[in-house]
């Protein structure tokens, strides 16, 4: 009797086993294809394409359409054209961009991203697409003048939810107060002062400052970066976007790029990385 016992407890054990690593193979493998953005574009004839499109001349929307245009859009429209499928716009906080493409709510993020060290390990980041430094913008009749005027106690920053210059203000800035706007609103909180300063990429203002007299940059550059677009963690296909941005830069398709929505000649630079 009780050998019997044991060798049903036995068989019970084999097939437990045996349904732990079925479930744990397929688990995997559901995990692998949620990270694989080119096999899911191909498979769905479109890509999901996370974006924050606030930026005149870099990502925006004209008064009355929905689609965004701009520099990035193109760059983007370029790479769809390439593998021959359509678009899907999905407008993301900063604050949820790396979970959305993690996640696979997004196939990948095109923005104006840092490519800091510490996003780099939440997410793979694709080739430089551009590089760019820090600007300081305020109202034209401030009375601040230059950085050491920021040092100020009570100097209100505005940034956007989940900015990288959140931390970059608390260090440099120890005794500012930082005001969390939401998207495309730092030109208003200027102007009604409920900000003093807004500190963000230079590309960012470039659009305003050209549109808008009661604008006024500081003299002073703040961080330099490189822009990087963002895919999921493990995921190759960032791999194929770099040869598409490899053969933009060759073929002389982004430098048509940034000189229309930059505004000058794009000059590659001698080592070959062409930013």
């Amino acid at each position: 009797m009780k050998k019997r016992i044991s060798l049903i407890l036995a068989v019970v054990l084999v097939i437990g086993s045996l349904v732990g690593c079925s479930s744990g193979e397929t688990s995997g493998e559901t995990a692998a294809a949620a990270q694989n953005a080119y096999q899911r574009i191909m498979d769905n004839g479109y890509m999901t394409v996370g974006i924050d499109p606030t930026i005149e001349n870099i990502i925006f929307t004209e008064a009355g359409s929905d689609e965004p245009t701009g520099f990035i859009p193109d760059i983007v429209h370029g790479f769809a054209d390439e593998l021959g499928v359509e678009i899907r716009w999905e407008i993301l906080e900063w604050s949820a961009m790396l979970t959305a493409v993690n996640t696979g709510k997004v196939d990948f993020i095109a923005a104006n991203m840092n490519m800091r060290l510490d996003r780099e390990a939440e997410a793979d980041l694709s080739d430089p697409w551009l590089v760019d430094s820090a600007r300081y913008c305020v109202d034209i009749n401030s009375d601040i003048q230059s950085v050491e005027d920021l040092k100020e106690p009570g100097v209100k920053f505005g940034i956007a939810s989940g900015s990288v210059y959140e931390s970059i203000i608390s260090e440099q800035f120890p005794e500012a107060e930082i005001v969390t706007l939401p998207l495309g609103t730092w030109q208003e909180s200027l102007a009604s002062g409920v900000i003093d300063v807004s500190m963000d990429d230079s590309i960012v203002f470039a659009g305003p400052m050209a549109t808008n007299e009661n604008l006024r940059l500081l003299p002073e550059t703040g961080p330099s970066y490189l822009y990087g677009f963002a895919f999921a963690s493990g995921d190759k296909s960032v791999e194929v976007f770099n040869l598409y941005l490899t053969k933009l830069k060759a073929f002389g398709t982004y430098a048509e790029l940034y000189e229309k929505w930059m505004g000058f000649a794009w000059e590659p630079n001698i080592f070959g990385v062409a930013y």
